[in-house]
């Protein structure tokens, strides 16, 4: 028998907090929280069951992959993120799967792991299985790690489940995923994307920060604790509705992220974040850096020209692409 399911999921900006989310290193960091929002940037997936074979179609990539089996296809190395999200749900064969994301690969939004939420919400609607979030995102989160071949965080899977703006607290023996109680209007209003110009690989830094953190490179410590803090202070910042507070705080990850690794910043994004501050706001790189999207944070004005304002025109002037994130609510659709 036959069946087609569709599923999207949202992918996302992090505000704060990011790469303390990597295991194990929130262990060391007592209240490690992440903030993060996701945005109407997202991932489609469609199932088909009851055909012979494995077939995966990636219709912005415009790459195609069959076998016989998923074991097949991970041999062959061909669209691995999907195939390994497959095994992982033990699902061999009898599927056609096409998926599209929104985003470009390396952009730091959390695109792939956007696509393997998706990818697992239409599965497991295409076989009669729930979906339980809590239950579903380490499964995925081992699946991206085996495909990247390096450790992956736990934050990106949760506003592709749930939509919102969250508060990811990272505990011992437990991710406690918070909506956050904040008018997403304000912060659609505040937040905006600029084109980094550059894509990135976001592992490689992942590596370097893990690295660095189990070896006892200070630098590194004392640079995630700073990241640790920042994240505690946002997440009370939007919680309080202190908007304007956030832009110091988005400045203050920016320099203690760019102590982690030498690959997280660039002459671009540099200029990008200088423009941004100099016009009233701030910057930082979405991801784990090295290229991809700055998130750009700028509150604007009660009753009229306000930061976000003074930043668009800066960011505009000096020929940066700007685009407007609007806050995405619905997490993973299935239908």
């Amino acid at each position: 028998m036959t069946t087609r399911t569709e599923a999207t999921a949202p992918c996302r900006v992090d505000l704060a907090g990011g790469t303390i989310d990597i295991w194990p290193v929130y262990l060391f960091h007592p209240g490690a929280v992440t903030v993060n929002v996701a945005i109407d940037r997202r991932a489609w997936c469609r199932v088909e069951t009851g055909v012979e074979g494995v077939h995966l179609e990636s219709k912005d990539t415009l790459q195609k992959a069959s076998a016989d089996s998923v074991t097949e296809l991970l041999v062959n190395g061909n669209l691995s993120l999907v195939s390994h999200v497959l095994r992982a749900l033990g699902v061999e064969e009898g599927v056609r799967v096409e998926t599209q994301s929104r985003v470009p690969a390396g952009s730091g939004l959390g695109g792939s792991s956007a696509l393997a939420v998706a990818v697992a919400g239409a599965v497991c609607a295409a076989l009669g299985r729930a979906v339980e979030p809590d239950r579903l995102w380490p499964v995925l989160r081992d699946a991206e790690a085996r495909t990247i071949e390096v450790p992956t965080g736990a934050q990106d899977y949760q506003p592709a489940l749930r939509g919102g703006v969250l508060g990811v607290h990272l505990e011992p023996g437990e991710i406690r995923v918070e909506p956050l109680g904040v008018d997403p209007a304000r912060v659609e209003e505040s937040l905006l994307l600029v084109d980094g110009g550059e894509t990135r690989f976001s592992g490689l830094n992942n590596w370097d920060v893990l690295k660095g953190q189990i070896d006892g490179d200070e630098g590194v410590r004392e640079a995630l604790a700073t990241i640790s803090s920042v994240a505690q202070r946002v997440r009370a910042a939007l919680v309080e509705g202190r908007f304007e507070d956030v832009v110091d705080l988005v400045a203050e990850e920016w320099e203690a992220r760019k102590r982690l690794a030498p690959g997280v910043t660039t002459p671009n994004i540099d200029r990008i974040a200088e423009v941004a501050r100099g016009a009233g706001g701030a910057a930082k790189v979405c991801g784990a850096g090295g290229g991809g999207v700055m998130a750009v944070w700028a509150p604007p004005g009660a009753r009229g020209r306000g930061r976000r304002e003074a930043v668009e025109e800066a960011l505009s002037d000096a020929g940066f692409r700007i685009f407007p994130a609007r806050v995405d609510l619905r997490g993973l659709e299935v239908g």
